[in-house]
């Protein structure tokens, strides 16, 4: 047929030349290490860890655990702190430390700002004797929240009477950078002017403080105290002294002080005298009004003047004063009648004997500084006169 014809004439096609290859040397080859034989059939071999880093492991775990657990707890812990530091709290320490009568502590944490000798009555036994003491109604802090001064109102109240104060309050350094710190500016003390007449001391609570009068020194003592009612008692400076306590409530001012006369001091203490001054009195009086009925007792110009008279031959006491009274305007004056029996002879006078009726002062003398005087053995010193 055709198609074999054409094959069999068909020439061969050549093959390309071969290029011989060149032999490439192999790297030396390190014996390997023989390992235990592999099972039949298993896949990437494993190495098992030790019971001791499991362990390890373990250990690093729980360690982990605790440190996060206790930077949670730090966290809450200083939020929780700084929530108890904050300018109102401690305004409302410094003002419970008032309110338990806890003056030394409160001094310590705010200072009033004065010299020691106006702070002698802040005290715990000055307060430990105040009838009434600080009662806290409200204490509210400013909106300013970032700002580094706040102020934070008190509403407050002693004996039922109120009042408010602002406080300052600055911030600090933090403590180790992170615990907020206040202080806390504007004391409650309140300075309390002490003007005495007849005493030259008082005591507050067992605490004892001088008390110069005003009209000498020119200006009453001042104390500061803290809010409280408190009874300012004299001291008396012999047995013919009354005491007379004065009662005032301190506030942020003082209320309710009494004063006996025109000047400017809370507080006023005015001696009176007791029955053993008006006593004293009398029994000067009748010793002066003795004299005067003796001659030449009579010629004492502090004697009534009908008594004076040359002319005078015999005087007698016919009705001495049992008792003197004193002067309602002028404590330190007393005075009472007495009649005397008087015979003249006809030099001056018709002669015989008449009544002659007068009244006897007794003036009680006192120092420059308002201090009852006494003689040398102790007796009230007086000036004795008498006048028809």
């Amino acid at each position: 047929m055709g198609t074999e014809k054409n094959q069999a004439n068909a020439a061969p096609i050549p093959a390309p030349p071969v290029t011989p290859a060149v032999p490439i040397p192999a790297p030396p080859v390190t014996p390997a290490v023989p390992g235990p034989p592999a099972p039949a059939g298993a896949g990437v071999a494993f190495t098992p860890v030790s019971a001791q880093g499991k362990k390890r492991m373990k250990l690093i775990g729980i360690l982990v655990g605790v440190l996060v657990v206790l930077v949670i707890a730090g966290v809450v812990a200083i939020k929780v702190a700084n929530s108890s530091r904050t300018p109102e709290a401690e305004v409302r320490k410094y003002l419970d430390l008032l309110a338990a009568g806890k003056a030394s502590a409160a001094t310590a944490m705010v200072d009033p700002g004065v010299n020691n000798d106006q702070r002698t009555f802040l005290t715990d036994d000055a307060m430990a004797s105040a009838t009434s003491l600080l009662v806290i109604e409200e204490v509210a802090a400013d909106k300013n929240e970032d700002a580094e001064t706040r102020q934070v109102s008190a509403t407050l109240q002693v004996n039922g009477e109120r009042f408010t104060h602002a406080f300052t309050v600055t911030k600090e350094k933090p403590t180790m950078g992170v615990l907020n710190n206040w202080t806390v500016k504007g004391s409650l003390a309140a300075p309390v002017s002490v003007d005495a007449s007849g005493y030259t001391q008082f005591t507050v609570g067992g605490v004892s403080a001088d008390a110069p009068r005003k009209l000498v020194s020119g200006k009453p003592a001042t104390y500061l105290f803290y809010p409280g009612v408190y009874t300012f008692t004299p001291v008396a400076p012999s047995e013919y002294v009354d005491v007379n306590p004065k009662t005032v409530a301190v506030l942020d001012g003082v209320h309710g002080g009494t004063t006996s006369y025109a000047d400017d001091a809370d507080v006023s203490l005015i001696a009176t005298y007791s029955d053993e001054l008006k006593e004293a009195a009398l029994e000067s009086a009748k010793e002066f009004l003795n004299s005067c009925a003796s001659i030449p007792g009579n010629q004492n110009s502090d004697c009534p003047f009908a008594l004076q008279s040359d002319a005078v031959t015999a005087i007698s006491v016919k009705t001495m004063p049992t008792s003197l009274e004193p002067l309602e305007i002028d404590p330190g004056v007393f005075q009472g009648p007495v009649t005397f029996a008087v015979t003249y002879s006809d030099k001056y006078y018709m002669p015989g004997t008449r009544d002659v009726d007068a009244k006897v002062v007794v003036n009680v003398q006192f120092s420059n500084d308002g201090l009852l005087k006494l003689t040398s053995d102790g007796k009230p010193d007086f000036f004795v006169g008498a006048s028809l």
